[in-house]
């Protein structure tokens, strides 16, 4: 197949979805629910206005409680659904109204008929849009008005009082003022998820969350475009596989050249030494995060209780829940940029001056962010940095929670990164060879400028931001960096290890690199509509995410075979291949993108499943498969490849690589299987029958079965941590003595060291 066509596909299926996805923010603007300049009672006195929503949505973002519950669904799934109990609450409120008002009686002693007709009239009462666009004025009735004090009064006593069932401990939030702000910002995201919009039959979140009581069923055009996914799904999977077939498109012959033995036996740069503290910095962060996790899974057994008491009473969960996400980013974030400092001078044939001085540089960065934004997250959760939250606490959006000045500072230090990498590699691009392996550096060069410009895209909102647009922008940071821009970038970096290793030629593989670049940018970019169902977005997003989002299992069928090319290449190396185990993990990377993010996140894509298991454990399931099954796993590949050239040969160590591999494999099999799918699949069928709150209530996770099953998580967590993580850190730091002197100077050519030109 022609090379050129298929690089031109990548760059237009990159350029056209990136527009469209922008272009549909842009329409979005006009079909915002609105935050109501003033909210008035049937006599028109000012219950509270437009500041004090915006108000309680800054202290829902301060105290982290994205990370202890969720809003519309986005956010924790252990811990309160905010606005499905809201909601919840105010339909309780307005029946009980009703039921007095037209029968002088509660609802309860209702006879079954007169239920029925008090059910539609709270309907209608809740559904029934009183926004006055022109005098931006929201109008509540007698009954709403009893249910706002209901709603405030609520989370006022859980925030003051704490509650043990949910792991709220006491003074959760301390002011008073602030505890009735979240409230009324609670009481209007429960109005956003359940009156109608202007001229629809359907609320400004699709109907979401899911609850009869209110009115709020599946629309037609969530049934429609789930159809719509299924048949994409067909289409595009017939025409890959013709694709591939027709046009011979995977790795070819191997290009036959004995790189590997060669590193092993190279002395190392000032920099790539340099670069193996980054990786002990890596392997702690891991197990921080990990312990972490353990600790969020015993607090959803047993809330605010841990073993030892003070640790619970010191930890909530907000807290554990913000480092174990923003730790995984970051030890995954910081494999990459060490990997990319050992592999630059290798691609590039040099080490530039003064290339270890900027590298050590960069490393008191990485430490100064990792380390300030974690402390200014628990200090914005405690409430002790007062205005100060935005800009060096918790910003309030999961996995994008570092404080902004922190988030700016990372930012600058990625593109410092993007500069010390590109340093060595631009003195292969000025040769300006005219050959696959060429096109395949900038491919990869392209990649990692990728990562650092989407990073990027976090920073479009701020502070006071409506909350639909903030979490548009924050989607393309998760989404897109993860799901198309990560996947571009392993791509990337798996095709020249491959190549470089002699197991794949540059043709096949940059081929390869293409025609999944292509694939990944089209269903990746336009398939982040998906995360906009049900958060105030126009419903034109289900058609968007629903057909788009199907495509995205095509590339990750692909990787299987690809994982399978890579065993056999080992295998046929023989047990004495130098980089077993970091293909391996290439291996386990390739076999959980497909079942972590194609077949789990297949199964909770299409709108008329998502309606249902939004906000369940089937969400946090795909999660974990997807981020640490695939990243991780890619993560400690690229780790294992670096070290592997960094250490004296004689101290290399196989047996306890063994252990680690299947101790990841194992625990996260496990973890996924036989805990949360079973967990997210009960929940998911509690939300159909009954409703969503009642998933989210504590009372579902004090089921007999929800307690079994989380008490034995105990068993795959363990395995993660004491046989994955443990040999891995002992691997690491009984190895770091022994690595390679630094043999070779600045200015000095690596090619020649190496006895061969890449």
């Amino acid at each position: 197949m022609n090379m050129n066509a298929l690089k031109w596909a990548a760059i237009l299926t990159f350029v056209i979805s990136l527009i469209v996805l922008i272009l549909g923010g842009v329409f979005t603007q006009g079909e915002l629910p609105p935050y109501p300049g003033k909210v008035v009672g049937p006599n028109g006195e000012v219950l509270f206005t437009k500041k004090d929503i915006l108000a309680g949505q800054d202290v829902f973002q301060q105290r982290g409680l994205m990370d202890h519950g969720s809003v519309w669904g986005h956010g924790s799934q252990r811990g309160p659904e905010f606005s499905a109990t809201s909601l919840r609450l105010e339909s309780e409120v307005v029946r009980d109204y009703v039921s007095k008002q037209d029968y002088g009686k509660g609802y309860a002693e209702l006879d079954d008929l007169q239920k029925e007709i008090v059910d539609l009239k709270t309907v209608r009462e809740i559904r029934t849009n009183r926004y006055d666009p022109a005098t931006n004025t929201l109008t509540l009735t007698e009954s709403q008005v009893l249910a706002l004090q209901k709603v405030v009064e609520f989370w006022n006593t859980m925030f003051e009082k704490g509650e043990v069932r949910y792991g709220f401990l006491p003074n959760t939030i301390s002011s008073p003022q602030d505890r009735l702000e979240i409230g009324r910002f609670f009481f209007w995201t429960a109005w956003v998820a359940s009156t109608n919009r202007p001229g629809k039959t359907y609320s400004f979140t699709n109907n979401w969350p899911a609850d009869r009581t209110v009115g709020n069923v599946p629309t037609a055009e969530t049934y429609l475009w789930s159809l719509g996914g299924i048949l994409a799904l067909f289409i595009s999977l017939g025409i890959f596989i013709f694709m591939v077939h027709h046009y011979g498109i995977w790795y070819g012959p191997a290009r036959g050249v004995e790189l590997g033995q060669r590193l092993i036996d190279m002395p190392l740069t000032s920099s790539q030494r340099k670069a193996a503290k980054f990786f002990l910095v890596v392997i702690l962060l891991f197990l921080m995060q990990t312990n972490f996790g353990g600790l969020l899974a015993h607090y959803t057994i047993h809330p605010a209780s841990f073993y030892f008491q003070f640790i619970a009473d010191w930890i909530p969960y907000s807290w554990a829940k913000t480092w174990h996400l923003q730790l995984a980013v970051f030890w995954i974030m910081t494999t990459w940029i060490a990997s990319a400092i050992y592999i630059a001078p290798i691609m590039g044939g040099i080490e530039p001056k003064k290339q270890g001085l900027t590298v050590e540089l960069l490393f008191i960065a990485v430490l100064l962010v990792a380390g300030g934004s974690l402390i200014g997250e628990v200090a914005g959760i405690k409430g002790y940095l007062g205005d100060m939250w935005f800009w060096f606490g918790h910003q309030g959006w999961e996995f994008l929670e570092l404080g902004r000045v922190w988030q700016l500072l990372l930012f600058f230090g990625l593109i410092a990164w993007l500069i010390i990498v590109y340093r060595p590699i631009s003195n292969h691009i000025r040769l300006k060879h005219r050959d696959e392996f060429t096109s395949l550096l900038i491919f990869y060069v392209i990649s990692s400028v990728l990562i650092v410009l989407f990073f990027g895209f976090g920073l479009l909102y701020g502070k006071g931001t409506h909350l639909s647009v903030a979490d548009y922008w924050r989607w393309f940071v998760i989404h897109i960096w993860v799901e198309s821009i990560f996947e571009f970038f392993g791509i990337a970096v798996i095709s020249l290890l491959l190549v470089s290793l002699g197991l794949a030629s540059a043709r096949g593989a940059l081929m390869v690199a293409y025609f999944t670049a292509a694939i990944t940018f089209l269903s990746g970019i336009l398939g982040t509509a998906h995360h906009f169902f049900w958060f105030g977005q126009p419903s034109f997003w289900l058609a968007v995410g629903s057909v788009f989002s199907s495509l995205e299992p095509i590339p990750l069928f692909g990787l299987v075979v690809r994982g399978l090319l890579e065993y056999r290449s080992i295998t046929k190396e023989g047990v004495d291949f130098p980089y077993k185990w970091p293909l391996y993990f290439l291996v386990a990377s390739s076999f959980w993108n497909f079942m972590g993010a194609a077949v789990f996140g297949f199964l909770i894509n299409l709108p008329v499943v998502n309606y249902f298991e939004h906000g369940t454990y089937l969400t946090m399931n795909h999660g974990h498969a997807a981020l640490f099954g695939v990243f991780g796993m890619l993560s400690i590949a690229l780790l294992l490849f670096s070290w592997r050239g960094m250490v004296d040969k004689a101290h290399w160590n196989d047996k306890i690589l063994k252990v680690s591999f299947w101790g990841f494999n194992g625990g996260l099999g496990l973890l996924t299987f036989g805990t949360l799918f079973p967990v997210g699949i009960l929940q998911t069928w509690t939300s159909y029958s009954q409703a969503l709150w009642v998933a989210r209530d504590a009372s579902f996770f004090e089921r007999p079965f929800v307690q079994v099953v989380g008490t034995l998580r105990v068993i795959p967590d363990l395995i993660i941590i004491l046989v994955g993580v443990v040999p891995l850190f002992y691997f690491l730091f009984t190895t770091y003595p022994y690595l390679k002197a630094v043999g070779i100077k600045e200015g000095e050519s690596v090619w020649e060291r190496l006895g061969m030109e890449l």
